[in-house]
């Protein structure tokens, strides 16, 4: 049975509260024994480090996050120091593990109780994975021991989201509480609000909730499309325009890494910010300027594209509506010239190389978005060949 991200973080939150509360005398309801970990498994990327963040923030406890794929066998499981007992002989003995003193430096500043999570446990090498799977046990590595305080929450990708990944045997799954987490579109969508979201990032994916999420893992194609990725992209965007930086394809495509979905969200990105101005809007909405859009469309390489043109043609509309002007005009006659221009301009991209005829048909006949309100729509062609052939 899968949880949606939103699902699993309330599943752990009543875990955790469960597991410090004290009975009527006054010991824990539950012994350490039955204190088992969490195992949240899921696809890179959807959040699962993150919501064990957040949760630790709401319930006002600590939180220290370890990657076990990240450090050494040393920083793991401590370094070996040479003892000696009364009767002098030697023996090895280790220092403290970075994971349990990362837990006690976090009680030293004031976290009594936390959350420890241990990324990427299914990553773990053979090296240190009899130690790992002994410390889920007894909370132990080596003489030191995990505080009772501190509750320990496991995240993994499925193996076939990650070749190093494994498969836990049935020993250690009945060891830990198992939670499957599958990618949620409306609880991401709902954290992008929370968190403040470029809005061209969260209009765009409120616009295509199935493009949130895309990982493929094969020789063939291999595609990344995150959470991650998203949350990653809207601060770049964010920081890009604030110093006045250029956003280009190339960018996108660093954090969005599907041709695909990377060239469908700079489209939408570029006429949601690049495409236009208020005062070009303001001029094509009167008749004028849809050279200088033609143009803009073409040096970005966006091409005629339906679904370039139907973006413009909506924020166009949505523009016009707002415009006190246009409303005392007549909304319905400003959007039918709006849309007769649009309906012209996709039939421009669809193979006649008629840019050329549009650009002289729309820019030296005064009443050219007048004619083409009432030019039949099949006849736009012959009438965008025939203008040129006299301007020639």
């Amino acid at each position: 049975m899968e949880y949606t991200i939103a699902e699993a973080k309330e599943e752990i939150r009543k875990g955790i509260i469960a597991y410090y509360a004290v009975g009527a005398d006054g010991n824990y309801r539950y012994s350490m024994v039955h204190r088992m970990p969490f195992y949240l498994e899921g696809p890179p990327g959807i959040g699962k480090t993150e919501v064990v963040r957040q949760l630790a923030e709401d319930l006002s406890i600590g939180f220290v996050s370890f990657s076990v794929t990240h450090h050494t066998r040393n920083s793991l499981i401590g370094l070996p120091v040479i003892s000696e007992l009364s009767d002098g002989e030697k023996y090895t003995e280790y220092t403290m593990s970075e994971i349990i003193a990362s837990v006690k430096r976090a009680q030293q500043a004031g976290h009594e109780k936390g959350i420890l999570l241990l990324d990427e446990f299914n990553c773990a090498s053979e090296t240190i994975m009899p130690t790992m799977l002994a410390f889920l046990q007894t909370r132990n590595i080596g003489l030191y021991t995990l505080p009772d305080e501190w509750i320990m929450v496991l995240c993994g990708n499925p193996p076939e989201y990650n070749p190093h990944a494994r498969q836990f045997g049935p020993a250690l799954m009945d060891r830990v509480r198992s939670i499957k987490v599958c990618s949620d579109e409306k609880s991401f969508l709902d954290y992008a609000g929370e968190k403040n979201f470029h809005p061209v990032v969260r209009n765009f994916l409120k616009l295509n909730t199935p493009l949130i999420y895309r990982v493929i893992n094969a020789k063939e194609q291999s595609e990344v499309v995150t959470n991650r990725g998203w949350e990653n992209l809207s601060c770049t965007i964010a920081a890009y325009e604030a110093e006045g930086l250029e956003l280009t394809e190339k960018t996108v495509c660093q954090y969005i890494k599907s041709p695909e979905i990377a060239e469908n969200f700079y489209r939408f990105y570029w006429v949601e910010s690049k495409s236009f101005s208020e005062k070009d809007a303001e001029q094509i909405i009167l008749g004028k300027g849809t050279k200088n859009l033609a143009m803009k469309i073409e040096s970005e390489n966006l091409g005629f594209r339906e679904q370039t043109l139907d973006l413009i043609e909506k924020k166009l509309l949505g523009m016009a509506a707002e415009r006190k002007e246009d409303k005392d005009k007549g909304l319905a006659e400003i959007s039918k010239m709006i849309s007769n221009v649009f309906r012209f301009l996709k039939k421009l991209k669809q193979g006649d190389n008629l840019v050329e005829s549009f650009y002289y048909f729309v820019t030296e006949n005064a009443d050219t978005l007048d004619a083409l309100i009432t030019v039949k729509n099949e006849d736009y062609l012959a009438t965008a060949r025939r203008a040129f052939a006299e301007g020639a």
